[in-house]
């Protein structure tokens, strides 16, 4: 290009498109636009989002030169963006038929096929993006994202250290590997990672909030405090600091919740300005659309088994939609779970686009978020389309979405007061009791096993907590210090998590003064097995601000006392939600020192323990926290009313059944 162009490119390259295209209006005055020119004009348009304009001048430039590859590809970049990807490849089939070596289409078909979930297409244009251009890193990424979302964990960590060769610097890598590493439980190489993409970009988006995730699930506390009040101070701030997960783990505020969620799923907005209208017509049954990548042996599968199987078939249609890991054969609880719906669809290798289509063609009335924030590889991100006219968070994560698209959030009168629901962006639904499902019964194993099959002492008063070690901090691990140390004849048997968790604990627990052997690491077995060996515990000490959700209930079905500190968040309440439907107040506090006090009161007064024991045992009978048949029907009518609400034109709003 001659002279008179210069100073276009100079705006084009700055990125000051507004001042581009006024040049592009001077020139064209004064010289007759080329191919180039008008490809040129339509990226700046492009840039500026005037899209049909664009592509009227991309197609000037394929006129003018029938050949010109580049311009294909311009074109090719815009249907992308509309999400015209039928369009897009077209475009980008006709460039790379013109020049055979073109690897940024490559790359580009690529992204496509990505989109569209045909990964093994998406890869082979990737690799040939790389075969022409070895150093090409857009498409290195591509492989990296393919292999990360679909949890090849090797390949991904391999097409990153080819990231890494070529730019060593980068501090997004570095922060995906820790992410990997973590999903791998590698976890100190996961912190390495996690700390080298710190060095690189102290300010990385979210990474504090990884770091310490990761940390605590090592039960590495040197900075906790310090860390903690950074992180909330940043959240207020509405400052890309942690995932919503991690803050979960750390605060115990609302607010910080609802501000963090807020910022996260500004980051996956729908780029679609479309507004879908979906048909407000009666139905003759109720369409429930359950997503998840849970249905299989899994916590949240064991609780919502028993409720999925009782739903009343005559009023509801159920419709499963799975995106996690492959199923194992073996998986007896997936089977049932699966069965439970009148269709169960494998959305792992659909897009947004088809999965979002498809739930429109089916007419889903009510989507249901089972997971939310919770999981390595959500699908957030297809409630934020819209996937039905009524959207439900529900059961997964403890707190909310953040995102106004989620219309209601499940909860009960302890986990969300009056005076909390301005923290929640979804309207509350409710329930009588709690909050959570459980099934009346779960099979329990009738092996004959005694204490020392597990490491027990005899003649020891049992304190317990199983819950994954990420929810111990330094707070709540200086409580059970306390408590062992008022405790003389006692121990604190834990669930195994990881080798680093398990050793910083013991080093903890011997640098104040008492005897490691005081802590005992129980194996991970199959959940018959686990609900066995509970018995043999005399009082499971609860986790805060991160509470024990299916592990509490899980011990009250054995008859185990749960002892719990309830705090402001939906995580820190879940525990008093179940004590509560169960008539056990007392074991709800609301401070340290009385958690403790109580702890220790327990252990000295074999009696209160055994009245306690005794309430379990008759409360369960009466109370309905393991009746699934009460709560099926509860949940069925919170569906029926915001269902009808809908058909009336009636706005998300809060209720009681």
């Amino acid at each position: 290009m001659n002279n008179p162009l210069s100073k276009l490119l100079d705006f084009y390259k700055s990125k000051n498109f507004v001042r581009a295209e006024k040049e592009y209006l001077n020139i064209i005055k004064k010289v007759k636009p080329n191919h180039e020119l008008l490809n040129l004009y339509g990226v700046i348009l492009f840039e500026l989002k005037k899209y049909d304009q664009a592509i009227l001048q991309l197609k000037k430039s394929i006129e003018i030169n029938p050949k010109y590859h580049q311009g294909y590809n311009s074109l090719g970049n815009i249907f992308f963006k509309r999400n015209e990807l039928d369009k897009a490849l077209e475009a980008y089939q006709k460039a790379t038929e013109l020049k055979y070596d073109y690897f940024e289409t490559y790359h580009n078909k690529g992204n496509v096929y990505s989109k569209l979930r045909k990964i093994d297409m998406a890869l082979e244009n990737y690799d040939l993006a790389t075969k022409f251009n070895s150093k090409y890193l857009p498409a290195i990424k591509g492989k990296v994202d393919i292999h990360y979302n679909f949890k090849n964990h090797k390949l991904a960590l391999k097409e990153i250290q080819n990231y890494l060769k070529i730019e060593p610097n980068s501090s997004s890598m570095y922060h995906l590997r820790g992410d990997i590493f973590v999903e791998m439980n590698n976890l100190d190489l996961a912190l390495q990672s996690y700390e080298k993409a710190q060095i690189l970009n102290p300010d990385k988006p979210f990474l504090l909030g990884s770091i310490q995730l990761t940390k605590n699930k090592m039960c590495i506390w040197d900075d906790f405090l310090e860390v903690k009040k950074k992180i909330e101070d940043k959240i207020i701030n509405q400052e890309k600091v942690s995932p919503p997960y991690s803050a979960t783990t750390v605060s115990d505020s609302p607010q910080i919740q609802l501000e963090c969620a807020k910022v996260w799923q500004n980051e996956y907005k729908s780029k679609n300005k479309k507004n879908f209208s979906f048909k407000n017509t009666v139905s003759k049954k109720i369409r429930l659309g359950f997503f998840s990548a849970d249905f299989r042996v899994h916590a949240m599968g064991h609780l919502m088994v028993g409720m999925l199987e009782l739903h009343d078939k005559s009023q509801f249609e159920l419709y499963g939609f799975y995106f996690g890991p492959k199923i194992e054969s073996n998986d007896k609880l997936h089977n049932r779970i699966s069965k439970c719906f009148d269709k169960f669809i494998d959305i792992s290798l659909m897009s947004n686009f088809e999965t979002l289509n498809l739930c429109r063609e089916l007419e889903i009335d009510i989507a249901i978020d089972l997971m939310c924030y919770t999981g390595d590889h959500n699908r957030f991100s297809l409630f934020l389309e819209k996937l039905a006219p009524i959207q439900i968070n529900f059961l997964g994560y403890p707190g909310t979405s953040g995102s106004n698209k989620l219309d209601y959030i499940v909860a009960d009168k302890i986990l969300i007061g009056p005076d909390e629901q301005k923290f929640y962006s979804e309207k509350i639904i409710y329930l009588p009791d709690t909050y959570q499902p459980n099934e009346n019964d779960k099979k329990i194993s009738n092996t004959l096993v005694k204490k020392k099959s597990f490491g027990l002492p005899e003649e020891k008063f049992i304190f317990c907590c199983f819950n994954s070690h990420q929810k111990i901090n330094p707070i709540i691990f200086d409580a059970w210090l306390y408590i062992l140390k008022n405790t003389e004849n006692s121990v604190i048997w834990l669930l195994k998590d990881n080798s680093f968790s398990q050793e910083n604990l013991k080093l903890q627990i011997k640098n104040n003064g008492i005897d490691p052997g005081r802590l005992i690491f129980a194996e991970n077995l199959k959940i018959e097995d686990h609900l066995q060996r509970i018995k043999f515990a005399d009082l499971f000490l609860d986790t805060f601000p991160y509470n024990a959700h299916t592990t509490c209930s899980d011990a009250l079905r054995i008859g185990i006392p749960v002892l719990t500190l309830r705090g402001n968040s939906f995580a820190s309440r879940v525990a008093a939600s179940l004590l509560n439907t169960i008539n056990l107040n007392e074991l709800i506090t609301t401070n340290i020192e009385d958690y403790k006090k109580l702890a220790i009161k327990i252990y000295n007064e074999k009696t209160y323990l055994d009245e306690i024991k005794n309430k379990i045992a008759v409360n369960k009978k009466n109370s309905n926290l393991f009746k699934a048949e009460v709560y099926t029907k509860n949940i069925e009518r919170a569906y029926k009313k915001v269902y009808q609400n809908y058909l009336d034109g009636m706005k998300p709003q809060n209720f009681e059944l």
